[in-house]
């Protein structure tokens, strides 16, 4: 089995000896610079088929209140093209495979999705895309909040601009100290900015 992780394909093949092994939910703690990450989910493996259940507040960080799924994608299509203020989601594929490019404003990362034990957990205030769905690929999604229209960001300079005042925010100062809390520093890289995108999909 091999997943694409970030940039790199990573092989989950037995390492050298005397190495730490490197799953993608291990890489997906320490390594990976934008704030999604990749949640491993229970696998109850039988012979007449495999079985994964996902429970809000063990597997997920949110209470699911919509599931959606999207299948028949025509080749060369994209899907997403935007941000949300409040909801959290976890991206399933739950069939064939397709890549997610998630942006938080400061970083951004390709995730290569293939396995349907592992989902992608992507928070609110994180740009992302779908692109290269394999024929017969179905993307389930779970999300923590019904739909909402007002919830999007669809214009990528409006995101940003709403993530630099978000950071801006968080940043305290302490009256009569020199000591401040910066704000967090999600990545090292440079930022490698995704197209602004016209009309993009209402979900995921």
């Amino acid at each position: 089995m091999k997943l694409h992780f970030g940039p790199e394909r990573l092989d989950t093949e037995a390492p050298p000896s005397g190495a730490t092994p490197k799953t993608p939910a291990t890489l997906a703690r320490h390594e990976q610079p934008s704030r999604a990450r990749l949640v491993e989910l229970p696998r109850i493996t039988d012979p007449r088929g495999n079985l994964t259940a996902i429970e809000a507040g063990q597997h997920i960080p949110f209470e699911c209140r919509r599931v959606y799924y999207l299948y028949d994608v025509p080749g060369g299509t994209n899907r997403g093209g935007h941000a949300h203020k409040q909801l959290q989601q976890l991206l399933i594929a739950a069939s064939g495979s397709f890549d997610v490019v998630v942006d938080d404003g400061t970083t951004r990362e390709r995730i290569f999705l293939n396995r349907s034990y592992y989902g992608l957990y992507i928070p609110a205030m994180c740009w992302r895309d779908l692109e290269n769905f394999s024929s017969g690929s179905v993307c389930l999604v779970l999300a923590s909040e019904h739909y909402d229209a007002s919830d999007y960001y669809r214009d990528y300079d409006e995101f940003l601009a709403a993530t630099f005042a978000h950071n801006a925010s968080t940043s305290t100062f302490t009256s009569g100290s020199t000591s401040t809390q910066p704000v967090p520093h999600l990545g090292s890289r440079a930022i490698d900015r995704l197209p602004t995108r016209a009309g993009s999909d209402p979900e995921p």
